[in-house]
């Protein structure tokens, strides 16, 4: 059943074989050895090639900016407001085996609305 759904909850495992939680959580780590644990939250997997893109990009970017804009004035802007929504820590425990690395996960970003700046 883990290794179908690796965020299966004991409940679930208890309720399918019918033995009682505690039974359940001693196979699990003591015969198995797997434990459950949280996904450590990173901002993004990029190499460090995919970085430097990222960098020479803003920066161009901000002197065409710079020669373009500058000498203008904007008097209404309207943007996307974007805000990031996170599994709860107890939603992102998976179980793992023994010497497997801790999980890790990609921030997401959902956006939401529109904001008019004068």
């Amino acid at each position: 059943m883990i290794l179908d759904d690796y965020q299966i909850k004991v409940r679930m495992i208890v309720e399918t074989v019918d033995i009682s939680k505690e039974y359940v959580y001693h196979i699990l780590t003591e015969k198995l050895g797997i434990r459950k644990l949280t996904a450590n939250l990173v901002s993004r997997f990029l190499t460090v090639d995919q970085k430097h893109i990222r960098m020479n990009i803003s920066k161009a970017l901000l002197e065409w900016f710079k020669q373009i804009f500058l000498c203008r004035l904007i008097t209404v802007d309207e943007t996307y407001i974007h805000y990031f929504t996170f599994e709860t820590k107890e939603q992102s425990k998976q179980w793992i085996a023994k010497g497997e690395p801790v999980p890790k996960k990609v921030k997401t970003v959902s956006s939401d609305g529109k904001a008019t700046v004068f």
